[in-house]
């Protein structure tokens, strides 16, 4: 059984363009999916709460300016 194309498939070059263009969007589509399926955290009222109450993460402390590594 023949496969009927649509009328512009039936020049090489636009069935060319066309399969080029889908395998694009393909891997477009696959590294998407592999950055961002399935990675949304589940935060429980208490983390929500603990975040809420402190929004700043702690921070580190410096080096002093004076360090024995400092020649």
């Amino acid at each position: 059984m023949k496969l009927i194309l649509p009328v512009f498939l039936h020049h090489p070059l636009a069935r060319e363009i066309s399969l080029a263009l889908v395998i694009k969007l393909l891997v477009i589509a696959a590294i998407f999916y592999a950055f961002f399926a399935g990675h949304t955290p589940n935060p429980d009222a208490d983390a929500v709460a603990e975040r809420i109450a402190s929004p700043h993460p702690p921070t580190q402390t410096q080096p002093s300016l004076g360090s024995s590594h400092a020649d």
